[in-house]
């Protein structure tokens, strides 16, 4: 994991017969995390395990492509995870930076 992170949040991802998607996510990933406006920003994403598509939420650390976006992300925030179309949720843990 990077020294770099924005955010620790936990996600959930959806299951496949609801847009989720259909593997797990085991190892970094990019994805674009869409706050309560509904911004959008690029980031990688760091999970402490795998995440199963309909399973439970899993901790993870979050890069922003830019540094800014962790700004519409305070702790207690509730977010989409987006790649053509909502495939899971989150929240807001810590801002890390």
């Amino acid at each position: 994991m990077p020294d770099t992170c924005h955010l620790r949040v936990q996600i959930t991802l959806l299951a496949p017969t609801a847009r989720g998607p259909r593997t797990p996510r085991s190892a970094e990933f990019r994805t674009v995390l869409v706050s309560p406006g509904r911004e959008h920003f690029a980031a990688d994403v760091f999970p402490a395990r795998a995440l199963v598509p309909g399973g439970a939420a899993v901790n993870c650390e979050v890069r922003f492509e830019s540094p800014e976006a962790a700004g519409y992300f305070p702790a207690g925030t509730q977010f989409d995870v987006w790649e053509n179309g909502q495939k899971g949720y989150g929240t807001t843990l810590a801002v890390l930076t």
